[in-house]
């Protein structure tokens, strides 16, 4: 009796021969001695790979009205400041702490050859680590069931369909957020990452620093309100682990007011067409400005310009749409704009950005024959005169005064409203603002992707539809989601950006007038 050399390794009688299990020995010839049942057609050649089953973790939230998400990377510490906030910030908001684990193999890691084969994760979040699928209300699912490369560039790619049309939760250090279009009627399905509560643990490779470069030390804020939600980023200085959500400051020292906001981004005005329950979370009562208290108000796209929409023309039906609601008089919009930045303004100060809807009014100067148009004939010339006589050769070809910005300082009074010139750098907190997002690098067409790759963290707007896109957040609309000119599936949400005291930023999204849950 013999012991088998194949697969079973048992004391059987050895009658025959194969070559060695593996590739190197089978290049050389090498030949074992094995047994008849490890010799036969139906035995693998080689023993099977002893596969470790992953480690389950879950337990009841059913009921929670309040989560807070983040994610822990296996092998790796964690941020002990920023956690020990997590945990004072869920015990005063009266969430629920959720950690979902991932895996990472860092073969240039610090751990040893022993640590990198086991899986295991910091025992400060084993309490907290949940890694089945949840539905979390009609409209949200936590997909922690879903594991994603840690190095992925794009680690929402390929799961719009994920989870049917409820929006969905993704564990990943990288933060980013999308809006994918639904069918009219429907809440608008958003698909988000959480971020990481662990420190950077990853390879020394292009991919690796990719991945530190982008790691966000934060998580996600989910607040239910019956079958909607309400979701938010926490975005942590990793200096000393604290975070500001809304207008509470949170670390390991306790929970204490957050100084004023920097700024508020608001999602593309179009006065004339604001919702109105869209204005009253913003600035009524209880309402984004009150509670956040932002020293500055960031407006995209004020004018809505439908009166002077250079789409309309050769249209009869619109025409008289417009004569029966009298929306043709160019004037009257102008002034309602003015006014309505000027009312909410209120002792603060407002950034009005360039914006393509803006440029209406310029288009309509540069195009229209006053003489055939008698109702709008005085102030067409009112304002020709006034960029007539700005108009000069400058080093890059002509120059004229905007028209829009032209009437916003004959009638902003007081207020402090500054009106940008067109390419005019704006910052708050060192965040670039003044980019519409209409217009990308070097003549392109603006879209997330590409405004995110200027060296620059940026806020944008122009496509009503948010996202985040490493430096890029942008912000959606403060219009209804559906407009004459928008036709199909929409991904267009009630979205703005704020820019916390900290110089982080949250997009906070308006869901059928209700900008959080209830307290």
């Amino acid at each position: 009796m013999q012991v088998c050399q194949g697969p079973c390794g048992r004391d059987l009688p050895v009658t025959a021969f194969d070559l060695g299990g593996s590739p190197g020995e089978r290049a050389k010839g090498t030949r074992r001695k094995t047994c008849r049942r490890c010799r036969g057609s139906k035995q693998r050649r080689y023993a099977p790979a002893v596969v470790k089953k992953p480690a389950r973790f879950t337990r009841a939230l059913d009921g929670v009205k309040r989560f807070i998400i983040t994610a822990a990377q296996n092998a790796t510490d964690v941020d002990l400041l920023f956690f020990g906030a997590l945990q004072i910030a869920a015990d005063a908001m009266g969430a629920e702490l959720v950690v979902v684990p991932y895996r990472y193999k860092n073969p240039t890691g610090w751990q040893s050859e022993h640590e990198k084969e086991e899986e295991y994760w910091d025992h400060n979040v084993v309490p907290y680590l949940f890694n089945t699928r949840k539905k979390l209300c009609d409209n949200l699912i936590l997909a922690a069931d879903i594991r994603v490369q840690a190095t992925a560039a794009h680690p929402l790619t390929g799961f719009e369909s994920l989870t049917g049309a409820e929006s969905c939760i993704i564990a990943h250090s990288k933060m980013q957020f999308r809006s994918v279009p639904v069918p009219q009627g429907r809440y608008a399905k958003i698909l988000s990452t959480t971020g990481s509560c662990t420190q950077r643990n990853l390879s020394e490779t292009k991919a690796g620093a990719l991945a530190k470069f982008h790691h966000f030390l934060g998580g996600l804020v989910v607040e239910i309100d019956g079958p909607k939600f309400h979701l938010r980023q926490i975005n942590a200085d990793r200096a000393d682990g604290s975070f500001i959500d809304l207008d509470k400051r949170y670390s390991i020292d306790g929970v204490e007011d957050a100084p004023p906001a920097l700024g508020l981004v608001m999602g593309d005005t179009h006065v004339r067409f604001t919702d109105r329950a869209v204005d009253r979370a913003t600035f009524g009562p209880g309402g984004m400005v009150e509670t956040l208290n932002p020293a500055e108000l960031v407006w995209h796209d004020t004018l809505d310009g439908y009166s002077a929409n250079p789409h309309h023309i050769g249209n009869p039906f619109v025409a008289q749409a417009k004569y029966q609601a009298h929306f043709g008089d160019v004037r009257a919009e102008v002034e309602e704009a003015v006014r309505f930045v000027v009312a909410r303004t209120r002792g603060r100060k407002s950034v009005i950005v360039p914006s393509n809807h803006d440029n209406f009014l310029a288009r309509w100067i540069a195009n229209t024959d006053w003489r055939q148009n008698p109702a709008n004939a005085k102030f067409y010339l009112d304002t020709a005169r006034a960029m007539l006589e700005t108009v000069r050769m400058g080093p890059g070809g002509m120059e004229c005064e905007d028209p829009f910005r032209y009437w916003i300082e004959q009638l902003k009074g007081n207020a402090q409203i500054n009106a940008l010139k067109a390419d005019e750098s704006h910052t708050i907190g060192g965040i670039e603002i003044s980019l519409h997002g209409d217009r990308g690098p070097n003549g392109a067409k603006g879209t997330l992707k590409n405004m995110a790759r200027m060296g620059a963290r940026v806020i944008t707007a122009h496509e009503h539809t948010p996202g985040i896109e490493e430096g890029n957040y942008k912000v959606g609309t403060s219009t209804p989601r559906r407009l004459e000119y928008t036709r199909g599936p929409s991904s267009w949400q009630n979205t703005h950006c704020a820019i916390y005291a900290s110089g982080k930023r949250a997009l906070l999204t308006i869901v059928d007038g209700k900008w959080r849950a209830p307290r």
